[in-house]
């Protein structure tokens, strides 16, 4: 229990120092959402008009502090264009889960059974794993995206080339919008889990249990589904909240090449429209679920291996 409140303090310090440091580096840098919001020969009274009526004439420590009060109140405001953020989240926030989803069912379904394919440390199939896992760590998400989209959508004509069809216009339709990006995703993800899965169910192949099993004459696979998948399932677990964590807050390059509205395309909206506000909320947001979701995660993984309590 004590493990679990000092996780919970950690949460709540790691959101307090990720969403002031994203707020004061927003609100010292050059200019704000004014010299992006109104027209070029806007007027000086106008201008202080826009300025006063979004909070930025108050003292920066105060309008971080009022910020924060204000975003667990659930009183996020309005954006530089006029919009409540709140609404922009309710739109976005979906269409981020559904790729996310969709990408961590995929990475698992490709890790996995890779992982135990190729569990063996020598063979033409554990060494072209290996290269295609170390290939697909290795290539920046953006250039997978396009790939992806000259193969499957230029080429093969397959799949949308971009745009976000949601799920009230048909789940077959929605999933052609969405395969793509969570492919994209679900291939660089997969290396990881494939690879540390893979050497923890090899580690525990050699704890004498497995051995035993070894000594009956058990093939690699037997053992390795018997004797070493219940001790790996935690790691297994970590890598999954760590891949979920990384999804919702690392989309923005995906969003970007496929013009998905999702929360990581408002991100970068709001960095570029010097819109403070907008940007301490959606990182706050992205904060708190990484950490909650790693929470979780922990807590399972706990609950699977109670060895991992010590």
């Amino acid at each position: 229990m004590h493990g679990i409140w000092k996780r919970l303090a950690t949460i709540f310090l790691t959101m307090v120092v990720v969403s002031a440091l994203v707020f004061f580096a927003l609100s010292l840098s050059s200019g704000d959402s004014s010299a992006y919001i109104l027209a070029e020969d806007a007027s000086k009274e106008q201008i202080e008009a826009y300025r006063e009526a979004m909070g930025l004439t108050d003292p920066l420590l105060l309008r971080y502090l009022k910020f924060f009060v204000l975003f667990f109140t659930g009183d996020w405001g309005v954006s530089a264009g006029g919009v409540e953020i709140i609404t922009l989240v309710k739109q976005r926030l979906p269409v981020t889960l559904s790729v996310s989803l969709l990408a961590l069912a995929m990475a698992l379904l490709i890790a996995v059974p890779l992982a135990y394919l190729t569990l063996g440390r020598k063979g033409v199939g554990s060494a072209a794993a290996t290269g295609w896992a170390t290939l697909m760590a290795s290539s920046p998400v953006f250039l997978l995206s396009l790939v992806l989209v000259i193969i499957f959508s230029v080429s093969l004509g397959w799949f949308p080339v971009s745009g976000y069809a949601p799920l009230s216009e048909g789940l077959l339709r929605h999933l052609q919008s969405v395969f793509l990006p969570s492919l994209s995703l679900a291939l660089l993800h997969s290396s990881f889990l494939m690879i540390i899965f893979r050497r923890a169910l090899r580690e525990n192949m050699e704890q004498p249990y497995a051995l035993i099993a070894a000594a009956m004459g058990m093939s690699v696979r037997q053992r390795a589904f018997l004797s070493a998948t219940k001790p790996a399932l935690p790691v297994l677990v970590t890598l999954l909240g760590q891949s979920a964590a990384s999804f919702l807050g690392g989309s923005a390059a995906v969003e970007t090449v496929f013009a998905i509205p999702g929360i990581g395309s408002l991100v970068v909206s709001a960095a570029l429209g010097r819109d403070a506000r907008l940007s301490g909320v959606l990182l706050m947001l992205i904060s708190c679920f990484v950490s909650v979701i790693s929470f979780v995660a922990e807590c399972i993984a706990l609950h699977l291996d109670p060895r991992r309590r010590a």
